[in-house]
């Protein structure tokens, strides 16, 4: 069975006041159907650069990303977006949640840029914030929410359109313990649903639930920890 998602020799390179700056070296990577793979390395290692080339958010200086037979880095934009939308469920480090809305609203947005009715979408996003434990904050905005439950909200968002892939960035980084425990057991529970999940983290209980690490140093994957 062909991986889910595929990766090969990915660089990235930023021009920064006339000087190249290499994000992503070479990374190369195979992800299959219900994978778990954390991708631990120091800050400025290029895990988010990595994760954004994965989700086809940016696009690779060279290399190749391809899922589900299509090759995401050389779709045109609109296409890549669209992409995103339905493919992919990408939890942001910032959460990036709407301050003027409900966390139900929030989690609706996806599903409305998908064209999905409201009742349908309505049903489906107080589904998932219950799931995640949420389910009497429906009606709370953001600033009335704690760190760890808009973290929560943002994960229900991401996987509002059942995304075959989950990226995430740093997603226990800012949680007390026994809320990024929580997170581990829900990405447990996704991985055994069918979803694919692939975190960027210093969190090392989150990197030991993993079915596998990767270690990035200076934009180079590599099994082994340096």
């Amino acid at each position: 069975m062909s991986p889910l998602l595929e990766a090969h020799d990915l660089h990235r390179t930023y021009d920064l006041q006339g000087e190249p700056v290499h994000a992503v070296r070479g990374a190369s990577l195979t992800v299959p159907a219900s994978d778990f793979l954390a991708l631990v390395g120091p800050s400025g290692s290029g895990k988010s650069t990595l994760l954004h080339l994965l989700a086809g958010v940016d696009r690779p200086t060279s290399g190749t990303v391809r899922m589900g037979g299509v090759v995401v880095s050389d779709l045109p934009d609109r296409a890549r977006a669209r992409h995103r939308l339905l493919q992919v469920g990408l939890v942001f480090q910032r959460f990036h949640l709407l301050p003027m809305l409900t966390a139900l609203e929030n989690v609706e947005i996806p599903m409305a840029e998908a064209g999905v009715g409201r009742t349908e979408r309505e049903a489906r996003a107080a589904e998932l914030l219950v799931r995640v434990g949420l389910g009497d904050r429906l009606g709370h905005r953001p600033g009335e929410l704690s760190g760890g439950q808009q973290q929560r909200v943002a994960i229900a968002r991401a996987l509002s359109n059942r995304p075959p892939l989950l990226l995430a960035d740093e997603p226990t980084g800012e949680l007390d313990r026994k809320t990024g425990e929580g997170i581990r057991a829900l990405f447990a529970e996704l991985r055994a649903d069918g979803t694919a999940i692939v975190v960027a983290t210093h969190d090392q209980h989150l990197a030991d639930a993993a079915d596998r690490e990767l270690w990035m140093v200076d934009g180079r994957l590599s099994e082994h920890a340096p």
